[in-house]
């Protein structure tokens, strides 16, 4: 007879969009996408955007979304603030 392996407790994890005034919950059913920023391989400023991955959704820094809408208004934010940044830089 063999001993039964104790269960690991996964954690139950919940995403909510990311979206300016969005929040939504995501469901099971829900085709969401991903979006983080990086800086490191190109020296520059990156975003990336990926269709739904449970393992990148749990990275620290990914971005939930719920769809092209809100994907549009975060990508619309993101080059918002890189030219902000970049004349607030030339202004020194």
């Amino acid at each position: 007879m063999e001993a039964a392996s104790p269960k690991i407790p996964t954690a139950n994890a919940f995403y909510r969009c990311a979206g300016p005034n969005c929040g939504l919950l995501k469901r099971s059913t829900d085709r969401w996408w991903l979006m983080w920023t990086s800086f490191g391989e190109y020296n520059r400023p990156v975003l990336y955007l990926c269709p739904w991955d449970e393992e990148i959704a749990a990275r620290e820094g990914t971005l939930h979304v719920c769809g092209e809408l809100c994907a549009q208004k975060l990508q619309s934010q993101y080059m918002g603030n890189l030219r902000e940044n970049e004349m607030k830089r030339a202004l020194r």
